[in-house]
């Protein structure tokens, strides 16, 4: 009796190894969704510096958003289909089927993506950046899903310490519970001070500088490094 009962309890624990490591070697998943929240602790701060970054093409949307939101996404795309060696479909495959959001990226939930859509994976992401201060505020855009905005009593007025955080949610078509839920964050060494340097690799003219996690592509990457970590 004995016996079995390890035996059972191994087979448990090999389907939930299952469940969290896919293989997605040659999957082809198509965005639906891609939320990206910046709380209010630290938005002016970075608004403040938007005139350093390149024109949009519809000056309409909030230019620190858009700028932010299309830089990671390339970045997280890239490195993922890198990564992972899956292909993510372009967010514009499934044209006046899906639903886009001012930025043109798909906003559909899963339910109606499968309605609609005819991809076999579909992919869900959600980045939020915040910071450690002495505000509470709710987030701006989108819902943050956890309080990240408790206050260290070192941290000196004036200063912050960010935070990115993203999650990434994949799905098949046979329904609407997750193929795989993977989560990934990072967290600024050190308090910042919001200035240009802020914003190296995003201002005009400049290459990105991935590798200087105190600039907000830096660490916004590093947060991509630790998410792939869990994959």
């Amino acid at each position: 009796m004995r016996n079995k009962k390890i035996i059972l309890v191994l087979v448990l624990l090999g389907f939930s190894v299952s469940l969290t490591a896919q293989n997605y070697r040659n999957k082809q998943l198509a965005l639906i969704s891609y939320s990206y929240n910046i709380h209010p602790n630290i938005k002016p701060q970075l608004d403040e510096f938007a005139y350093l970054l390149p024109d949009l093409q519809e000056p309409k949307t909030d230019k620190t958003i858009a700028i932010l939101k299309n830089n990671s996404w390339q970045i997280l795309k890239e490195r993922l289909e890198e990564e992972t060696n899956m292909y993510i479909l372009p967010i514009t495959a499934h044209g006046k089927d899906f639903k886009y959001d001012e930025y043109g990226y798909p906003n559909m939930t899963i339910n109606r993506a499968l309605r609609k859509g005819n991809a076999r994976y579909y992919i869900r992401v959600s980045i939020a950046i915040a910071a450690y201060s002495n505000k509470t505020d709710k987030g701006y855009g989108t819902t943050v899903n956890k309080d990240t905005t408790k206050t260290p009593e070192a941290i000196s007025e004036g200063l912050l310490i960010p935070e990115i955080t993203i999650e990434v949610t994949t799905y098949t078509r046979d329904g609407i519970l997750p193929m795989q839920k993977v989560v990934g964050s990072a967290m600024a060494t050190e308090p910042w001070v919001i200035s240009p340097s802020t914003f190296d690799g995003l201002k005009k003219g400049e290459d990105y500088k991935l590798d200087d996690p105190n600039n907000i592509m830096g660490l916004i990457n590093s947060a991509i490094t630790n998410l792939l970590r869990n994959f």
